[in-house]
């Protein structure tokens, strides 16, 4: 099976300019736009990974399910298998099963398959546990916070966890090869300590930015299991998929040029 990467830092003009942003020690959202005007093109040779497009393939039919009779029930029929789940780490772990034997299909396999199924895996722990009102859940628990996800709102606040996670998995994944060598006395960091002071702010850009996608991601969801009689087939989900990381690129940019 072929494997292609995101990779290593390119030497190109465009990462040195973001290498010199860190180093002058320019903002997060400066930083952030570089960095996405400088991964575009690395980005765009993944369009076809299939991490990604299964990560936001059950994403949205989380959000199916949710308006199913039996939420769980419909998952099940649509290939994962969470006849034994009664948690929300029981379903991250048939999650991370379904999407593997999938993925395993497709001819490329890129980093950003390990990132987006690391950020839709994260989002989906944290969210159904959140929602879970038992100390000791059960698959009725279980079913009760999938089938919230059936909402316009809920839905849309889920993608946005997604899309926010999955944009700073991204950035991270190349900014963490440039910043080792801006630690120490008299560069951009002094410690590692201020290292992760950068990473929690570059992650409050990400998740200001993904708001864009928050009210955008639930109405979609509306219209097109409305149109699809409570069905939406992968190609439109996939489609959803990249127009949402589109409006996140974009608003990272026009947040940047506001930076100055």
């Amino acid at each position: 099976m072929g494997h292609t990467r995101l990779g290593t830092l390119p030497a190109t003009r465009k990462w040195k300019q973001v290498i010199d942003l860190i180093a002058e020690g320019a903002s997060a959202a400066r930083i952030a736009e570089a960095t996405i005007d400088a991964w575009r093109q690395a980005f765009a040779k993944v369009q076809d990974d299939g991490g990604f497009r299964e990560a936001v393939w059950w994403m949205t039919q989380m959000g199916v399910a949710g308006g199913q009779q039996n939420p769980l029930g419909y998952l099940d029929s649509a290939g994962l298998d969470v006849s034994n789940c009664e948690s929300g780490i029981d379903f991250a772990v048939a999650l991370s099963t379904a999407i593997e034997e999938r993925v395993s299909l497709y001819p490329k396999r890129s980093a950003l398959t390990e990132l987006a199924q690391r950020a839709l895996l994260s989002v989906v722990t944290e969210h159904l546990h959140d929602r879970q009102q038992s100390f000791m859940p059960s698959a009725d628990d279980l079913k009760g916070a999938v089938r919230r996800l059936g909402k316009v709102k809920e839905f849309g606040e889920f993608s946005r966890k997604f899309f926010k996670q999955l944009t700073h998995e991204c950035l991270q994944f190349f900014l963490t090869q440039a910043t080792p060598a801006q630690i120490g006395d008299s560069r951009r960091f002094r410690t590692a300590t201020e290292v992760g002071q950068f990473g929690r702010a570059l992650e409050t850009h990400c998740w200001e930015a993904s708001e864009i996608v928050e009210k955008f991601s639930g109405e979609w969801l509306s219209k097109n299991r409305y149109e699809g009689g409570g069905k939406i087939p992968r190609e439109t989900a996939e489609k959803f998929g990249w127009y949402a990381m589109k409006k996140i690129q974009t608003e990272l940019e026009a947040r940047a040029r506001k930076d100055g």
